[in-house]
Order: C-alpha cells, then structure tokens, then sequence
C-alpha cells in the first residue's frame, strides 16, 4: 500500500489530468462549431440604418417580429413577420427558409428578441442575428412604422 503523500499526489495527478481532458473537449468543441458555421449568440446585431439600406436595395433579411400580436398591430417595421417569442418554438415552421438564410429578430427593448434568437438557434437556423436596439432605437431614429389597417407608415413616435 502506498504512504498518504504517494495517494495524494496520485489523486492530484488524475484531478489534473481531468482538468486537462475538459479543456481539450472545450477547446474541440468551440473550433467544431466555428468551423461548421453556426451562428453563435454572439453574432453582430444589425443596425436599423443597414436594414434600411438592404430594404431599398431588395436585400432584406427575413425580419421577424417576435412580441405580442396587439403590439405588432400598433406598429411594426415593413415587410416584418409577426410570431411572439412564446410561441415561436411551435411556430417557426411557418417561417418557410432555409435554415442557412439570414434572420433578423426584434421586439421592444430586446429581451424578447434575444430568447427568440436562441429558440431559432436550436431549431437549428444559424444565421441568426438581434435588430441593434430592437424597435426602441428604431423609435429614437423616427423611421417608420406601419400600422395595421393602415396603408401608409406611421410616424414612429
């Protein structure tokens, strides 16, 4: 039988070489996934002047709406989807695309659209990426809003 010192650094040898494995795994696992081009959750918000710009030009991602269908109503960004975040994960089939195709996700403030961004994300869409500031800087930016029932923008304040 070994002395206590021995057992101890025994212990401490598999302890490191464990710590060791886990890091190796992680390491594998973050060039595997950037390596295969899924999105991360860290993906650059767009901001609402490049998504003006892209409309103009017919370039728009699919932007999508994810709060309640009454606040859509009040006003949305044109040519916007409307699905709440709450049943955005029963829902996304709707969405027709391809899950490579670039998505855009706003609400109010943002909170919203970021649990619907990691929703869309395990549903497997990777293109995944947060409106800058999501309807609040739209707002602070008075670009236009379009109202249901309405055929022309509102004025966003």
């Amino acid at each position: 039988m070994k002395n206590p010192f021995e057992r101890h650094l025994r212990r401490r040898s598999l302890r490191l070489h464990g710590v060791q494995r886990v890091r190796s795994l992680v390491a594998f696992v973050v060039l595997c996934v950037a390596g295969s081009g899924v999105a991360l959750a860290t993906e650059t918000p767009l901001a609402a002047s490049q998504l003006v710009e892209r409309q103009q030009v017919g370039q728009a991602p699919l932007l999508l709406d994810v709060r309640r269908a009454d606040e859509y109503r009040d006003g949305h960004i044109a040519g916007a989807l409307n699905i709440p975040v709450e049943q955005l994960g029963s829902r996304a089939g709707v969405l027709g695309i391809p899950r490579d195709r670039e998505i855009v996700v706003y609400c109010v403030s943002g909170r919203r659209a970021a649990r619907a961004q990691e929703t869309l994300q395990s549903l497997g869409y990777n293109h995944v990426r947060l409106l800058d500031g999501s309807l609040n800087a739209w707002r602070q930016q008075q670009l236009p809003l379009v109202r249901e029932g309405s055929a022309d923008p509102a004025p966003s304040h």
